[in-house]
């Protein structure tokens, strides 16, 4: 006993002295742990160490093991299986070493050399059954399959030292058969445990129920070893293989123990793996750098177990200095944050929301969250329940107690550093009981929410609030600061069936409705119900009529749904003046629902009077009772007064439209509006009837005979047809009768519209119209229309106007169309050769009387003189965006005719553009411009202008030809091979005495060529100021002479051709920029005074022999320049020009203007 206490003080000395040179050595050589490995390798090698010391008290013998090899091992891996592998090697004199680590009782899960050289002799010592079977003759030390293999076949027998008593293995034993079977899985790294992380992984097992019947577990015993402090530890937890939490966190006992997870079920043949975890401590300065394990000891069930424990994984280094991520939360704006009433029926109810921001240390991934079921409400109660992520909806697994809701996300939801995510649960309420119960969903604690930085990859816990948990029976949202929930979300109430509204129904609209016709409408009502639906045993409805109605009751009267079913009835009323009582059960839906009655009124009624249903609903409708809940249901009590129905006997008024109003029309015109008749039944008490309509000649002068197949048509369908088309009468006193195919019904309260059109002859001429004359068109015994229903006739003696009136004259003429430029064609402008759907002009066509079919286009190269068809490629015809025809110029030709684009190819027959009548239709001109220079057919200076030259066009109501008249007159397009764009800004500066800039100007060629300066112009404004002293540099420095005129007033800089060559040339598609300076003298008081400066433009093409010239020629321009059109001309080439026309800061003042000035003043 003594011995065993002085061994024991010995070893605890030796280990002390172990730990104080291990650690001094760390810190003294940090060079040899810069890297994790690095750390790694000196916490194995320390734990080797140790082991050795603590081996020294032992008796140094170790009994057979018989343990299940599972994993491929090889050298450089930690494994927990290692440990059990050296075992037993040195137990099947494969010794791994004599002392130290790896040596029997010293054994480590670290797989090194000395293990490596056990396992090759092992190997070799069984070459026939794990080296031969796949070609090898010398063991290479892994630890794979037929290595594992041959060593499970050796191993028989158990180890002792350990019970196994109730079902739950104590530590120190290995058994076999039982009903549930536990062994290692592939073990968590060696790493860090930083201050604040929870889930740090330490040790993973997996539970196997051998047994034909489900198996319940208790929880799993767990101890903390190695050489560190309970303390370090906030909790211990256990997750499962989805990465979910198994009950809460647990602390460690007095013995260093602790129990994990909560009561589960393992079913026949099923296999769980689980992993224990740590929740570290939020400070870890007092416990940096100890080292510590958690082991699996026991497992808590009835069921025998049998397997090897402990388990333990690996040894976490307990870490102050590393700073992991962090996450802040809030009370999302999805969520009420108040206490709510919703009732059973309500859907996608948001019930808490929480939002989640990311700290600044690193992004962090969302990977589940659990919900809480608090209040009253059972989960039958609800349905599709899902959490919402920023939009997106992901389900939820309900726990067996119905009182957690779980979502995972599958690989995370990223927070990026700074930014949030919002979240809620939302679903429905459906529970027939569930009326008087509360519904709350809160998150309980920190750890229900799982976070891992994506920097560091350990677990964040969510903080807590700063809020006060309510213990008020209900409440908005509370984000706690301390206690169990964490989140505490807000009730709701949950209530059956409620009443939003019931009132008139404004889709039942006031109307007109006839006597002795059923389903009259007699009103209308509509409910919105909430929560359930609704029986209602009894209605009664109050009926108020006016004088005029008498006494007669109103007969078969029925409620109809929205749909056109009756829902109750037919009924009599009571009296007029009285009610009607429905007994019929009628079941309200929820929503909103229309319902309107109907019935059929007396033929006493007069014309006049009407008729007005309301009623109570609180005292009006009885018996009601929710569907759901059974429970009685109290309407509202407000009076609902239904629309007035006012009584009217069937009628119609005829007329004439004002429209068309008179107007010409063509010759041989197919299909011409002459007319619209008006059928209203806008007074009527029921739908009308029409067979025939009656019309005549509204003048004798002309011949109707070449006025013909006239019809009359409902929007597109033509009422009459084949026989029912009648021969025009010449005489106005005779009638035209219009007999329909079908009759055509008018709904009553509506005005039906059918347009006349007919065919004129090509030989017609004159003004033709139709009209309705009083006492002519329909006699007064003429039946005009009947009733829909009552088949009552209407005549114009009773219940039909005809009111007299002619359509506007139609005059025969013929079509035209007249052409011209459009305020769109482009102005004179500069543009490159070879350029492409280039904008040249643009062109307005009207036709008259009739629309046409534009059928070819001629076009006029119009300044031959200085163009010719040599300067173009093709030119297209574009209508809108819509490309309608293309022309080419040919040889010496002038003038081109284009050929149109099919617009409907389907169609048989090439459909050109149609051109509406009376219309404006524009038509752009784009044409693709020559290239010039050498061997090219395009000419520098050329003004390409294309015009307007003819149109052939085709009537579209005639048929017939037609010639399009007018001209046009296009600016033009200047073309050169290249040409230079000026820009500069505009924006002013401060001036003071000295040499200040005056302008920055940028000059840019084009890709199409270089160009080249030879002069540029400014004019200049001073203002008590005056200006001496000008330079214009380039990129190179000046660029040769620079001269302010006699009254100070124009700067001329002229390009040397000498010395800085290169400044007057811009290569194509660059830029370069130059700056005119001066010295300016500020004269003003207190040394003010202000100078301005601008680029100045050409007024007008030069005139010129030919179309370019020689520099000198020009001397008299503002610009001189050169397209270089072959090669960079001298300045005795002809081949500069001025700069007239050209963009950039001329395009903002205008052509032929100065750019705008630059002022800098004081």
């Amino acid at each position: 006993m003594i011995k065993a206490l002085a061994t024991k003080n010995v070893a605890a000395v030796l280990l002390t002295a172990a730990m104080v040179l291990g650690f001094a050595f760390t810190f003294a050589t940090p060079a040899k742990a810069d890297t994790l490995s690095d750390l790694q390798a000196q916490v194995q090698a320390l734990l080797a160490q140790i082991a050795a010391l603590q081996g020294s008290s032992s008796t140094g013998s170790t009994s057979a093991s018989c343990f299940t090899f599972t994993q491929n091992l090889k050298p450089g891996v930690t494994h927990s299986e290692v440990m059990q592998m050296q075992k037993f090697l040195n137990s099947h004199g494969f010794a791994v070493g004599t002392s130290g680590a790896g040596s029997p009782g010293n054994e480590t899960s670290y797989y090194g050399s000395k293990t490596k050289a056990a396992v090759m002799k092992f190997q070799e010592a069984y070459a026939s059954d794990i080296l031969t079977p796949v070609g090898l003759t010398m063991g290479n030390g892994n630890w794979f399959s037929m290595t594992r293999a041959k060593a499970n076949a050796l191993c028989v027998g158990g180890t002792t030292g350990g019970t196994t008593t109730g079902g739950t293995t104590t530590g120190g034993t290995t058994t076999t058969g039982g009903a549930v079977s536990v062994m290692a899985a592939a073990q968590p790294a060696n790493s860090l445990a930083p201050a604040g992380a929870i889930r740090v992984p330490f040790t993973t097992f997996t539970l196997t129920n051998n047994s034909s019947a489900a198996v319940t577990i208790n929880g799993v015993t767990v101890r903390r070893t190695g050489l560190g402090q309970d303390a370090a530890f906030a909790g211990i937890v256990l997750v499962d293989q989805n990465g979910l939490q198994v009950g809460i966190a647990k602390t460690l006992n007095s013995n260093h123990e602790a129990t994990v997870g909560d009561s589960w079920t393992l079913q026949p043949g099923q296999s769980q793996t689980l992993t224990v975890a740590g929740n570290m401590a939020s400070s870890l300065t007092s416990y940096s750098g100890q080292v510590v394990s958690l082991e699996v000891t026991g497992i808590g069930t009835t069921a025998t177990v049998s397997g090897s424990l402990p388990i333990t994984g690996a040894s976490q280094t307990l870490n102050s200095t590393l700073s992991i991520g962090a996450v802040t939360a809030a009370i999302s704006s999805f969520d009420p944050n108040s206490a709510q009433s919703k009732n059973i029926g309500d859907t996608s109810v948001k019930f808490t929301g929480i939002r989640f921001t990311a700290g600044s240390a690193e992004d962090l991934k969302l990977y589940s969250i659990r919900w809480r079921l608090n209040g009253t409400v059972s989960p039958s109660d609800l349905a599709n329940i899902t959490t919402i992520v920023n939009g997106t909806s992901y389900t939820t697994t309900v726990s067996a107690d119905g009182r957690y809701y779980t979502t995972t996300f599958a690989g995370g939801l990223l927070i990026q550093k700074g930014l949030s995510l919002d979240s809620y649960i939302q679903g429905d309420i459906i529970g027939s009981n569930a009326s008087g119960r509360t519904v709350q969903f809160d998150i309980d604690k920190q750890s229900d929410v799982y976070f891992v930085g994506q920097l560091f990859g350990y677990g964040i816990q969510m903080p807590y609030g700063s809020g006060t948990i309510s213990t008020a029976a209900t409440h908005g949202t509370t984000y706690a600061s301390s206690g169990n929930p964490i989140f505490q979300g807000s009730t709701f109430s949950v209530t059956g069936a409620s009443a939003t509204s019931v009132a008139k129904a404004t889709e039942v609209a006031a109307q007109n409705i006839a006597v002795n016709v059923p389903s009259q409408v007699l009103g209308g009502y509509v409910v919105d119900l909430k929560g359930e639906n609704v029986s209602v045993q009894s209605h009664v409805f109050t009926i108020a009529t006016t004088s005029g109605f008498g006494t007669s009751q109103i007969t078969n009267i029925t409620i109809v749904d929205a749909n056109g079913a009756v829902v109750a009835g037919p009924v009599d009323s009571a009296a007029a003046g009285g009610t009607v009582t429905f007994t019929d059960t009628v079941t309200y839906k929820t929503g909103r629902h229309v319902y309107t009655i109907k019935g059929k009124l007396p033929s006493a009624a007069a014309t006049g009077a009407t008729v007005i249903l309301s009623f109570i609903p609180s005292t009006a409708w009885t018996s009601s009772t929710g569907q759901t809940t059974g429970n009685s249901f109290t309407w509202p009590s407000t009076a609902v007064t239904m629309n007035t129905m006012t009584v009217r006997a069937a009628s119609v008024t005829l007329s004439l439209s004002t429209t068309p109003t008179a107007q010409n029309i063509v010759a041989g015109g197919q299909s011409i509006l002459f007319a619209n008749v008006q059928l209203d039944a806008s007074q009527s008490g029921e739908d009308v009837r029409v067979s025939t309509v009656k019309l005549n000649a509204s003048s004798t002068t002309n011949t109707w005979t070449r006025i013909t197949s006239c019809q009359l048509f409902d929007g597109a369908t033509a009422v009459n047809t084949g026989p029912n088309v009648p021969t025009l009468a010449t005489a106005t006193t005779t009638v035209n009768t219009f007999t329909f195919d079908n009759s055509i019904v008018v709904t009553k309260g509506t005005v039906k519209t059918l347009a006349l059109k007919c065919n004129v002859a090509s030989n017609a001429s004159g003004t033709y119209g139709f009209g309705l004359i009083s006492g002519t068109t329909y006699a007064s015994s003429d039946t005009v229309a009947t009733g829909f229903t009552s088949g009552n006739t209407l005549t114009t003696a009773s219940g039909a106007t005809v009111t007299a009136g002619t359509s506007g004259g139609m005059t025969v003429t013929t079509g035209s169309l007249a052409v011209s430029k459009d305020s769109s064609s482009p102005a004179y402008k500069v543009v490159a050769a070879g350029a492409t759907g280039v904008t040249v002009g643009a062109f307005k066509f009207r036709p008259t009387n009739e629309g046409v079919w534009l059928n070819k286009l001629g076009l006029s190269l119009t300044n031959t003189a200085s163009s010719s068809a040599a300067d173009l490629g093709t030119v297209y015809l574009y209508q809108g965006t819509t490309m309608i025809g293309t022309a080419t110029f040919t040889g010496s030709n002038t003038i081109a005719t284009s050929t149109m684009i099919d617009l409907d190819p389907i169609t048989i027959g090439t459909q050109v553009p149609l051109l509406a009548k009376d219309v404006d239709t524009v038509i752009t001109v784009k044409a693709d411009l020559a290239a010039q220079g050498t061997s090219q057919p395009g000419v520098p200076g050329h003004l390409i202008a294309i015009d307007y030259n003819s149109a052939d066009a085709t009537g579209q109501d005639s048929g017939v030809n037609i010639q399009g008249s007018g001209s046009t007159a296009v600016a033009g397009v200047r073309v050169f091979k290249s040409y230079p764009t000026f820009d500069y800004t505009a924006t002013g500066a401060t001036a003071s005495n000295g040499v200040n800039d005056l302008l920055v100007l940028s000059v840019t060629a084009p890709s199409s060529g270089p160009i080249k300066l030879n002069k540029l112009s400014f004019t200049i404004g001073t203002t008590t100021a005056t200006l001496t002293s000008p330079t214009f540099t380039g990129p190179n420095g000046s660029v040769g002479t620079v001269a302010l005129n006699g009254a100070g007033t124009a700067i001329t800089a002229t390009f040397d051709s000498g010395s800085n060559t290169a400044d007057a040339e811009v290569a194509a598609g660059t830029t370069k920029t130059y700056t005119l300076r001066g010295t300016v003298s500020l004269t003003g008081s207190n040394t003010t005074g202000s100078v301005s400066t601008a680029l100045k433009a050409d007024t007008a093409y030069p005139s010129l022999a030919g179309f370019m010239t020689d520099a000198s020629t020009l001397s008299a321009s503002n610009m001189i320049w050169s397209p270089q059109s072959t090669t960079s001309p001298a300045a005795a080439g002809n081949d500069w020009t001025n700069g007239y026309g050209l963009g950039g800061c001329f395009t903002t003042s205008g052509i032929g203007n100065d750019c705008t000035a630059r002022v800098i003043a004081k």
